[in-house]
């Protein structure tokens, strides 16, 4: 381990910046496409959705803190794995290939807030390649400079979105106090595949699973802190995610793939610049995550330095977007439902095997460390996956 390495484990983040790491790795293109599947679904029915997604997805985010925790907040996931699943001799082959599955499907995020952060450029007038691009440099140049940049970097961040948020939200009750909403709230009648399809989409706009071991590892001089921490994390993302559903169905004509972009439109140039700019900064928040955590487990699993990690890390993302393989919600869709896949098969028997032989849980706490839990976890997490593939429209 190298000196700079070594310093970057003794980090020590405060709650707000640990729970902006979190709430940085969702707030991003789950949220901004969600109002799009609520649109499908109605109030009532996304609600009670939105709401068992939250739940259920705490719980998983607890158990990874706890798995975390219980290591000393040294590994990264795929290494958690390593340790406490892939054993005997096909454990190496294992833990290969699941890094492989990994990184494909962490590539596959990478790449979506790239092409949307090119899409919502163009909108401003940066014209492709050249809005991909911008977006590129401005989001993979945090995650070379570390852990304390990243924690900083997401708290400012979070901060000027909430700025920009609120002034969104000020020009949103100007409008609906003077002309109503733009279309009457629809109620669309229930039906069990696009319920689905929302579902997997929410519980994706809550999956900050690989932010988890950042924020544990800067929490564990004060253990008791890091389960309010998860939980304020994914509640951050709840509340935006709330706003921005609520507010971008009452005021845009139709639903967009990335929300901010119709509602802001039927706002005006002013409200629009603030969407764009909050909405880049949603991506990028996502960005700087996901990429720290890949290049991380990059570091760990190739025994690389901070920069060949780092290039490995955001440079196929560019590529990607640049080739045309896919656009914002293609990309959203296949990492939700590849992320999905993981968790259930591999998470939680990993966080199983690693409870043998200790008595006390250090963040769930017994009762929520029950084996009862594990089922739980692992049916809603086959179900977002399946809510990942299915077609809907």
């Amino acid at each position: 381990m190298s000196s700079s390495d070594a310093s970057e484990g003794a980090v020590r983040l405060t709650f707000l910046e640990a729970a902006s790491i979190i709430a940085g790795y969702g707030i991003g293109g789950g949220i901004l496409a969600l109002p799009w599947f609520v649109s499908l679904n109605g109030i009532l029915p996304s609600i009670i959705v939105l709401v068992a997604a939250y739940a259920l997805s705490l719980a998983l985010h607890l158990m990874i803190a706890e798995l975390t925790a219980a290591d000393g907040g040294r590994l990264q996931i795929i290494e958690l794995f390593r340790k406490h699943l892939f054993k005997g001799k096909i454990g190496a082959g294992l833990t290969w290939f699941f890094f492989v599955v990994l990184g494909v499907v962490f590539l596959a995020n990478l790449a979506a807030y790239v092409s949307g952060g090119g899409e919502v450029l163009a909108t401003v007038g940066l014209p492709a390649p050249w809005g991909a691009i911008a977006f590129y440099v401005a989001a993979a140049a945090v995650a070379i400079f570390g852990l304390k940049v990243l924690g900083i970097a997401e708290k400012w961040s979070v901060i000027a979105m909430a700025v920009l948020f609120a002034g969104l939200v000020a020009f949103s009750a100007v409008k609906l106090a003077s002309t109503g909403p733009a279309v009457p709230v629809q109620t669309p009648s229930p039906d069990a595949t696009r319920i689905l399809a929302l579902y997997g989409m929410a519980m994706f706009c809550f999956a900050a699973f690989f932010s988890i071991p950042q924020a544990v590892k800067g929490l564990m001089d004060r253990p008791k802190l890091i389960g309010k921490v998860v939980a304020a994390g994914l509640g951050i993302n709840f509340g935006i995610m709330l706003v921005v559903t609520t507010l971008s169905l009452l005021l845009s004509s139709e639903p967009t793939a990335i929300a901010t972009v119709g509602w802001s439109k039927a706002l005006g140039p002013i409200a629009e610049i603030i969407g764009a700019a909050f909405v880049i900064l949603a991506m990028l928040t996502s960005f700087w995550s996901i990429s720290m955590a890949l290049s991380d487990i990059v570091r760990e699993r190739l025994g690389l330095g901070r920069f060949p990690a780092w290039i490995l890390a955001t440079l196929p993302p560019l590529a990607l977007s640049l080739a045309g393989l896919g656009g914002f919600m293609d990309f959203m869709r296949t990492a939700g439902g590849g992320i999905a896949v993981i968790v259930a098969v591999l998470l939680v028997p990993t966080y199983r095997r690693s409870r043998k032989g200790r008595e006390v849980a250090v963040v769930l706490g017994n009762r929520l460390a029950s084996p009862a839990w594990d089922w739980v976890v692992a049916i809603a997490y086959v179900a977002m996956a399946v809510g990942s593939m299915v077609s809907v429209g």
